[in-house]
């Protein structure tokens, strides 16, 4: 999912060298930020850190704090200085910045800022208590302070730091105590002692160019200055990211605040291996990203692309599918506060009158699936909480999304139909194709669109049952078995023996071997494991087949080559003639040249290889999704899977061409970790919960 969809970015062809994902150590070695990390060796500088070095804080005594390393897993990664700027408390009448700090201990310095006026200070006292850090803040004066905040100004091309807050208030604003992750680096725990309400709030603004990274991409292993050496766009504008708490309240003298930031280890969820878990605690802590205040409070903290970038329905079931198996990660924390906040938001905000889903961002677009996706995300909430109230309450609304859906089998087959015709050549930005990846023309008969609709309509019955309206379930089993029958009649190639992936309006069939298609069809149950099993050993072959290597990443989405008249087009300007953007095709580029070297056809989607190995899983193929699994697990220990917030496009790590150069845009997607859900999905039982809506024998 990318927000190219309204920046109209695209992805062209390159040729470079292999071999670049070596090294464990790369994450650290291969362009972290430069220009902060060289403040680690500076002689004015005194750290404070707990026992293991999960959390490092650097001081200045003559600049303040310069330094703010995490690392929750030992790798080394505490050494990479997170922070863009000083952190600085401020306030309404605040004389900032602070220039002098005492240290009145081994582990304690402290800092008086004054007011403006000069009738009063605030005292800053920063110390090291067992292995929390502890920052007080203090005010002494004739009357009150106002707006105080205190936060941490993160370095957005190395992480895209959030505070996942214990809940959210009226004003949308996150309630303590929270969770600090800045992704593959580490998380801490914070909590606020205070006599009034504290909040916290991760502010900031996207960067970016109005030029593009070198079409070929970069090494996704480059962070911070090295990756903008590398992606030479002129003009870049850094993002900004700020976490902060606060508060509103005007706070007489006396103690203000005192943050704790403290170290825990993440709670070991059931049904998995201790040793599996601790390979991929970390990374799974990457699948949940409140949206920042960028986009104004009605959007603030709803599960988004990015904190800095856009909150999209057609993605909010990537980022609810992993609470199926972890909701709690510390004592306070409850991930489905944010997930009924973000389908709230969606279904007040979102759907129109005839049940149709906006995908994204403030107007109605053509993505069928976008229901689909959320049905998906509202049966997962009610899985994982049973709220009677809520789903009392919604189910109105959900059944209209879902009549919708039904309302699109135009041609009364069973099957769903797209907006888009999915004819040869019709797809021409700005339109978009009804998929996540979009750039491709799936429309009509799509096989995405339809099988997540089928898994959408047994989610909503499951809802309906619990509502007492069973007559209601009963009709949407019924559609849904009659999306079944027509999904395999229609889609199964008798030639090739795996499904297509869509029959267009004028009825050619469009045939690539879309990998997570072939995937979601026999791990939804649309035909049977034996069956299945015989489905993706086809495609398991013709992965073995076409020279790719980087498995390391996952698998392409597409192992045919795509041909020219069904990827994106440009648009027409008023000359009538194809605009030559980043949507023209050159007259250079031939199609086998573009197999794995324009997005998105025959590239690595780490998102969209989950339902490929889940599919794998159900039809027996453990020994093929365990590889490619161990593989990206390895990858996301190494956090190649992410390259921080970039907003270029070629320059983001959450794609990759065949040769494992970035080819994405956002540089950070929650739903690139998806994939570790296939390490709990090993466990049959836990599959079983995953897939119970669509459990029974196939009539």
């Amino acid at each position: 999912m990318e927000s190219f969809r309204r920046n109209r970015i695209n992805r062209r062809e390159f040729i470079v060298n292999a071999g670049l994902l070596v090294g464990v150590g790369a994450m650290n070695a291969a362009g972290l930020e430069r220009g902060h990390t060289s403040d680690e060796h500076s002689k004015e500088m005194r750290h404070l850190h707990d026992a293991r070095r999960r959390w490092v804080l650097g001081l200045d005594s003559g600049r303040g704090v310069v330094f703010f390393g995490l690392d929750s897993e030992g790798t080394g990664r505490e050494k990479t200085n997170l922070l863009a700027d000083l952190v600085m408390p401020t306030w309404a009448d605040a004389d900032t910045p602070a220039a002098q700090w005492d240290s009145t201990a081994r582990d304690r310095w402290i800092c008086t800022i004054p007011c403006r006026d000069k009738n009063g200070v605030v005292t800053w006292t920063v110390s090291g208590e067992k292995d929390d850090l502890i920052w007080k803040l203090e005010y002494a004066g004739d009357g009150t302070i106002e707006n105080l905040r205190i936060g941490l100004p993160i370095n957005a091309l190395l992480a895209a730091a959030v505070l996942i807050p214990a809940r959210v208030n009226e004003l949308n604003r996150g309630l303590g105590p929270w969770l600090l992750v800045a992704p593959d680096f580490g998380h801490l725990l914070v909590e606020a002692e205070s006599s009034v309400t504290w909040f916290a709030i991760n502010e900031g603004a996207r960067g970016g160019s109005a030029q593009n990274a070198p079409q070929e991409g970069v090494d996704p292993r480059l962070r911070g200055d090295a990756w903008l050496d590398a992606v030479r766009a002129p003009g870049y504008r850094r993002g900004k990211l700020s976490l902060q708490f606060a508060s509103d309240a005007a706070l007489g003298p006396g103690t203000l605040v005192t943050l704790r930031f403290r170290p825990q280890e993440l709670s070991n969820p059931e049904g998995i291996p201790a040793h599996t878990w601790k390979r991929i605690r970390r990374a799974y802590l990457n699948h949940w990203q409140p949206c920042g205040t960028w986009c104004g409070p009605e959007r603030a903290t709803v599960l988004a692309n990015n904190v800095l970038s856009d909150p999209a329905s057609i993605s909010l079931w990537f980022y609810s599918e992993p609470m199926i198996f972890y909701t709690q990660p510390l004592p306070g924390i409850d991930l489905r506060r944010l997930l009924r906040r973000s389908l709230d938001y969606w279904l007040e905000h979102g759907v129109s009158a005839q049940g149709h889903v906006n995908a994204f961002g403030a107007m109605y677009d053509l993505y069928v699936s976008a229901g689909a996706c959320l049905l998906i995300s509202a049966w997962d909430y009610w899985t994982v909480s049973q709220d009677g109230e809520w789903l009392k309450k919604q189910i109105p609304m959900l059944h209209r999304m879902g009549d919708y859906l039904l309302r699109r089998d135009v041609d009364s087959d069973g099957l769903v139909e797209s907006y888009g015709s999915g004819n040869a050549g019709t797809l021409r930005d700005p339109d978009r194709a009804d998929i996540w990846f979009e750039m491709m023309n799936f429309g009509h008969k799509n096989t995405w669109t339809n099988a997540i609709s089928y898994r959408a309509f047994h989610c909503l019955a499951v809802m309906l049952d619990a509502a007492d309206h069973a007559d209601g379930a009963a009709h949407y089993r019924e559609r849904a078995a009659a999306l079944r029958e027509a999904y395999v009649r229609q889609f199964l190639s008798a030639e090739n023996g795996w499904f297509v992936s869509w029959i267009s309006q004028d009825g050619q069939v469009h045939d690539y071997c879309h990998t997570f298609i072939n995937g979601m069809a026999v791990a939804y149950g649309i035909v049977d494991p034996e069956r299945g099993r015989d489905i993706l050993t086809r495609v398991v072959a013709k992965s073995r087949s076409i020279g790719f290597t980087n498995w390391r990443l996952g698998v392409p989405g597409n192992l045919v080559p795509c041909r020219k008249a069904d990827m994106i087009g440009p648009r027409i300007g008023l000359d009538g003639q194809p605009v030559r953007d980043n949507f023209y095709w050159p007259d250079s580029l031939t199609e086998d040249q573009a197999f794995g070297h324009r997005y998105p056809n025959g590239t690595i989607h780490p998102a969209l290889v989950w339902p490929y190995l889940l599919g794998l899983q159900v039809a027996g193929l453990e020994h093929e999704s365990d590889r490619i699994l161990n593989a990206m697990i390895a990858s996301a220990e190494q956090g190649l899977f992410q390259n921080g917030i970039v907003n270029v496009g070629y320059g983001g790590a959450e794609h990759f061409y065949s040769d494992g150069r970035t080819c994405g845009y956002e540089g950070y997607l929650p739903e690139n970790y998806n994939f570790l859900m296939a390490a709990f999905t090993r466990n049959p039982k836990l599959r079983a919960k995953l897939l119970e809506p669509m459990a029974g024998p196939i009539p």
